[in-house]
């Protein structure tokens, strides 16, 4: 009984050094390990929604991915300065069960996007462009999705994400050809800018 003890003081211990070697505004963590992963401290509360905001973060390591959301369903996880994300990385995030935010992702692949999309909760992307293929792997996602910083779409694209069953926001297009932008229109749940929604 002593030793079980002990081995859960020595845990908690260590869980506090960790954090204790957080900055106290976690925007400004540039790097994490797995055991600064864990002992990270939820941000701020925003109604009844706990934010864990780490938008300094520029690179995320798939085990490091899996530690921060470790019990931390229903919060909604800012990684505003990741650029990319790797497909293994993607698979850890697709197990957290809330709002994901990546403003900045500018590319993802169509595996990592599979991945994202097996998660619960709204997602955020900051993608600059949307192959086909990707379109077609978000085509059967159910959450909200907001992909406001795509400018245009391909026919294609338009024509996969104009399945798309749950709330999706394109409100960045500002190029379409007719046919992607009919395609879209369909589509009662997908927000377009107002020169496209006629």
């Amino acid at each position: 009984m002593r030793c079980a003890a002990w081995i859960v003081a020595a845990a908690l211990a260590a869980a506090a050094a960790e954090a204790a070697q957080l900055p106290a505004n976690t925007n400004e963590i540039k790097t994490l390990t797995v055991e600064q992963a864990k002992a990270v401290p939820a941000d701020t509360k925003r109604g009844r929604r706990t934010v864990v905001a780490l938008n300094g973060l520029t690179t995320l390591p798939a085990d490091v991915a899996a530690a921060l959301i470790k019990d931390r369903d229903g919060c909604v996880l800012q990684l505003g300065g990741l650029t990319t994300l790797s497909d293994e990385a993607a698979q850890a995030l697709a197990k957290h069960n809330g709002s994901l935010v990546l403003p900045n992702l500018t590319m993802l692949s169509a595996n990592a996007a599979k991945s994202l999309l097996q998660r619960k909760g709204r997602l955020v992307l900051g993608l600059t462009t949307l192959p086909e293929e990707t379109a077609k792997a978000l085509a059967p996602h159910t959450g909200a999705v907001c992909l406001d910083g795509l400018t245009t779409l391909s026919d294609e694209s338009a024509k996969a994400l104009a399945e798309y069953p749950g709330g999706l926001s394109l409100s960045g297009l500002t190029t379409l050809s007719d046919e992607a932008a009919k395609a879209l229109r369909s589509n009662s749940r997908i927000s377009l800018p107002e020169k496209f929604a006629r």
